[in-house]
């Protein structure tokens, strides 16, 4: 299906309202007596027919752009796994209310989930009477989630959190301010000894009494004893679809309209090291086995709440195609050699096993227990990240290429080398182009597939971007550049797949 030009959601009336800013300046500024003239014919005969299905989004973990920001849980470091494996460990951004005379803190390795072995024990040494009194407000921990929670007058809000301790307890679970001072909800948690002396699950609402931009979770007592706690979680009842997206971010995706979903990135696919790349198969399942990893690229710890299920979802639930670029034994500091890399091209093949799979098969029945039994649409596979340099990408390509296909001959394959080097030896069904320049080279490249063959594998620009000092936080000047770029792909929209994949960013 098709689209008139004109009709593209205003894309092109945004260039144009740009165009005539800039000759508005240009013309105060020209010199008296002086005018400028811009002509635009958007005369019928004039429009362009554009696929629909031609724009969509490329996502990655990037800037907290999922872990803090489109995945809606709101506590940080939910597990405790952050510090890494070894303990005690750092437990930030968690912090304690009180001071080492009543309260020690430490994490431990006494988790129930051998995947994520590590939780936090709280040891209290004051009481509500007696010699060791409590602090009036108790003691206990907090945390401050992503820069402050969001916490919103009157709107629900799911926690769970698995706790232990053989001592009995009076604690109190409340969203406050960042200071404590202010109490937007609460919730107590009594037990005689013996009643959590096994980990347990235990859930419940929280309603706000009144907003808070800049609030915090916090878990305190004034009773004495010691209690574990492990994968503590603060969760919108509202998120989008239910699929556990913020609302307000996830809305604004779907009114982009995308028709094409590229996830989970590029280098944090990678890893600067393969110890922390992204591996798909650990972040599916319960969300609170899981191990997490490090995102060692951008700098944090990501809990993978937003996992291969969750970006396949948001993909259907945007209604768009998704693209699953997917580690092909590659960081950014190491390769696996092709005698070894059959482990990873598995990998791969399960993935769409995962992804497409009857419920019946091993990974398809995974899927099915998310609660997902319907195969997801997955037709497009991108084979790493920028690695067409690296020494042994194009014979691991091949054994990836010979696998997929074998499995799934439907499936189409996109590379990371350039049209030049795609041959019946080297196959690919498309190519990646990543475009990031100044404003004068972006506008040049409006014409980049100008002069490029008709036939052959279609291209797929999945990265484009003004940068350097040109581009600065936004530039009227580097969003026109960004502009004429895409209208120069509208040009050449032949080039492009027959699916519609063609550029997004």
């Amino acid at each position: 299906m098709a689209v008139p030009r004109r009709s593209l959601d205003g894309r092109l009336f945004w260039v144009l309202g740009l165009v005539c800013a800039m000759y508005q300046i240009f013309f105060v500024r020209s010199a008296a007596g002086q005018t400028a003239q811009l002509s635009v014919n958007a005369s019928p005969q004039n429009t362009q027919m554009i696929p629909e299905n031609m724009f969509g989004i490329f996502f990655e973990e990037i800037n907290h752009a999922g872990a803090g920001g489109l995945w809606a849980e709101l506590v940080n470091n939910r597990g405790f796994e952050a510090g890494g494996p070894n303990t005690p460990s750092n437990i930030d951004p968690w912090l304690i209310i009180g001071d080492e005379s009543n309260i020690i803190v430490a994490t431990d390795r006494s988790s129930c989930f051998a995947t994520n072995p590590i939780a936090l024990r709280m040891e209290v040494l004051c009481e509500s009477s007696g010699n060791d009194v409590c602090p009036p407000g108790g003691v206990g921990i907090y945390n401050p989630g992503f820069w402050g929670m969001n916490i919103e007058e009157a709107k629900v809000y799911k926690v769970s959190m698995y706790i232990m301790s053989s001592d009995s307890m009076d604690l109190t679970v409340s969203l406050t301010s960042s200071d404590g001072l202010q109490n937007l909800a609460a919730y107590t948690i009594t037990a005689d000894k013996e009643d959590f002396k096994e980990w347990t699950k235990v859930e419940f609402d929280l309603q706000s009494s009144e907003r808070n931009p800049n609030s915090r979770l916090q878990l305190t007592t004034r009773t004495s004893g010691i209690v574990w706690f492990d994968q503590v979680s603060l969760m919108p009842s509202e998120t989008y679809m239910r699929h556990g997206y913020r609302k307000d971010l996830a809305s604004m995706l779907a009114n982009l309209k995308p028709k094409i979903l590229k996830f989970p990135g590029g280098n944090y696919v990678m890893g600067n090291y393969l110890s922390n790349a992204f591996r798909w198969s650990e972040t599916v399942g319960p969300w609170e086995e899981r191990p997490g990893h490090f995102n060692d690229v951008w700098g944090y710890w990501t809990d993978d709440g937003l996992g291969f299920f969750e970006f396949l979802q948001l993909a259907e639930d945007l209604g768009a195609c998704p693209v699953w670029v997917v580690n092909d034994g590659a960081s950014r500091n190491e390769q696996v050699p092709s005698a070894t890399i059959a482990a990873f091209v598995k990998d791969v093949v399960d993935g769409i096993e995962f992804a497409r799979g009857d419920p019946g098969t091993s990974w398809g029945s995974v899927r099915a227990a998310m609660g997902h039994p319907e195969p997801f649409q997955l037709n497009y596979i991108s084979m790493g990240n920028q690695e067409c340099s690296m020494h042994y990408y194009k014979e691991n390509y091949r054994k990836f290429y010979s696998a997929i296909k074998a499995s799934y001959p439907d499936i189409k394959i996109i590379s990371s080398c350039d049209r030049s080097t795609i041959s019946p030896v080297e196959p690919a069904d498309l190519y990646d182009v990543h475009v990031y320049t100044s404003s004068g080279d972006m506008f040049s490249k409006s014409s980049m597939f100008d002069s490029t063959p008709r036939g052959g594998p279609k291209a797929i620009v999945s990265e484009y971007a003004v940068t350097g000092n040109d581009a600065g936080r936004g530039t009227l000047v580097a969003a026109l550049a960004e502009a004429a770029f895409l209208i120069g792909l509208e040009r050449n929209r032949s080039l492009y797949s027959t699916s519609g994949l063609a550029s997004w960013r």
